[in-house]
């Protein structure tokens, strides 16, 4: 998988990458809630003038690379809580292409950003854990986090 970081500009509207800076304890992760949507839609969508969503993440996953947007010291609006947002870093996983591939790679990139920390995957969140939002909403069956299982087993596995 290709890692790219392409920053967005504190210029950004909506106050999407404002600059501020953090010291992360935990890895949130969220699913794009786009089938359709590669990592570099979702890095093109953080700039597009008719974006009006307050929304950003650090880093977006697929099948073929993941794209950091925001610096990982650096407050993203993902979480839906402040304190998600200050504490966490954002990784969003796109749902289009080949899913079981886009989920290896992200796996692949959450174990090398907890090991990075000297951390274990007690330091994982899922969006639903600061909000209580479905997401990310692959990983959610019929009431049941089974993905959300099955994604830690294959982090903790690599």
């Amino acid at each position: 998988m290709n890692y790219v970081v392409d920053h967005i500009p504190t210029t950004t509207p909506y106050r999407r990458r404002q600059g501020v800076k953090i010291t992360p304890t935990t890895i949130t992760i969220h699913n794009t809630a786009n089938p359709t949507s590669t990592a570099r839609n979702e890095r093109a969508w953080l700039t597009n003038p008719s974006n009006t969503r307050e929304a950003s993440w650090h880093i977006v996953v697929d099948e073929r690379e993941a794209i950091e947007a925001i610096p990982l010291d650096e407050k993203a609006l993902h979480a839906g809580t402040s304190q998600g947002n200050m504490s966490s870093i954002g990784i969003e996983i796109c749902e289009s292409g080949d899913y079981a591939k886009t989920l290896d790679n992200a796996a692949t990139l959450v174990a090398s950003l907890l090991k990075e920390r000297g951390w274990g995957v007690d330091r994982l969140r899922r969006h639903f854990d600061w909000s209580g939002k479905i997401c990310p909403r692959k990983m959610y069956d019929d009431g049941r986090w089974t993905g959300w299982t099955a994604f830690v087993n294959m982090v903790r596995d690599k």
